[in-house]
């Protein structure tokens, strides 16, 4: 627990634990709103948590969106809370899309709107293309389309893939003296700042002994994925989306993006490009910014 606890106090205090049982293990996550209306899912980058979300749940909630909808935020399989896929199994990019396919079947959700960001925004947008009838609308932060392979590199992503996971199983995670020091870490890897790094460590840490810290996020994730879709398959999932559909990029967040929207932005006429002061993880820096913007997507898309 850190001095991060006293912040976001409405959003820690309403939030309610969610558990969904898929056939590999659990999907956990938090939720706040009402609990009867549209679920609007909050789906999180690679090696982040639902708590990634906290900043905009705290806005959420201060918003006439909590009014209408149910506030959803996934830890995806290995992260957070969630469990670590089964032994012997590995993290390709699809399960996801499949895992969030089978958590709305088996939910019975008609339709859901979604947030996400990065990893998570690839993921809602591969699953607005296959599944367009049940996404309502869909706000991605900072990603669009997916990470592509030409069919020429086939043979090394396959060469590559298979050495890291042979490589993985005499990796093991490292351990930290003191919450601290696992904070920094965190913080060293990504773009943000010592106090959001502070808020996804927070749930992504386990404590096993005194002097003793270990980030939950399973170190398979880390594995390059040996196979990846060409940008001709990626297109065709791509234009069968529907919904409504705003990418939020960050001013100074990941400047592939924008070679990413000149490749596929025409398959998606209805796209819509905003920006807004801040990294990559501009949700967090910036929850008002996305709040008004899921605001404007509900009044267009009600309106």
């Amino acid at each position: 627990m850190t001095e991060q606890t006293l912040v976001y106090q409405q959003a820690r205090q309403v939030a309610e634990p969610v558990s969904f049982e898929l056939p590999w293990g659990a999907v956990r996550g938090l939720c706040w709103g009402n609990p009867k209306g549209e679920p609007l899912l909050a789906l999180h980058g690679w090696l982040d948590n639902a708590h990634s979300f906290l900043p905009l749940a705290e806005a959420f909630l201060q918003s006439p969106l909590a009014e209408n909808y149910h506030l959803i935020a996934l830890d995806w399989a290995g992260h957070g809370h969630s469990d670590h896929r089964p032994a012997g199994n590995y993290y390709p990019f699809m399960d996801y899309v499949y895992d969030l396919w089978h958590i709305c079947e088996q939910q019975q959700w008609q339709r859901v709107s979604i947030v996400a960001h990065s990893m998570g925004a690839y993921v809602a947008n591969m699953f607005a293309g296959i599944a367009p009838a049940k996404v309502s609308w869909l706000v991605a932060i900072e990603a669009f389309g997916l990470l592509a392979s030409k069919a020429s590199d086939t043979t090394t992503d396959l060469r590559q893939g298979f050495e890291s996971r042979w490589q993985q199983q005499f990796k093991h995670r490292p351990h930290y003296r003191d919450l601290q020091t696992a904070i920094m870490a965190r913080k060293h890897a990504g773009d943000f700042s010592r106090d959001l790094a502070a808020i996804l460590v927070e749930r992504g840490i386990e404590q096993l002994g005194d002097n003793d810290f270990r980030f939950r996020a399973d170190g398979q994730l880390r594995l390059k994925s040996p196979v990846r879709l060409t940008a001709e398959q990626i297109a065709d999932v791509l234009k069968h989306i529907q919904c409504p559909f705003t990418v939020i990029l960050g001013s100074t967040g990941h400047q592939r993006l924008k070679q990413a929207l000149e490749q596929w932005q025409a398959f998606v006429p209805q796209l819509e490009v905003a920006e807004v002061e801040g990294g990559h993880h501009v949700h967090m820096e910036q929850p008002a910014a996305i709040i008004g913007a899921l605001s404007q997507m509900v009044r267009a898309h009600n309106g």
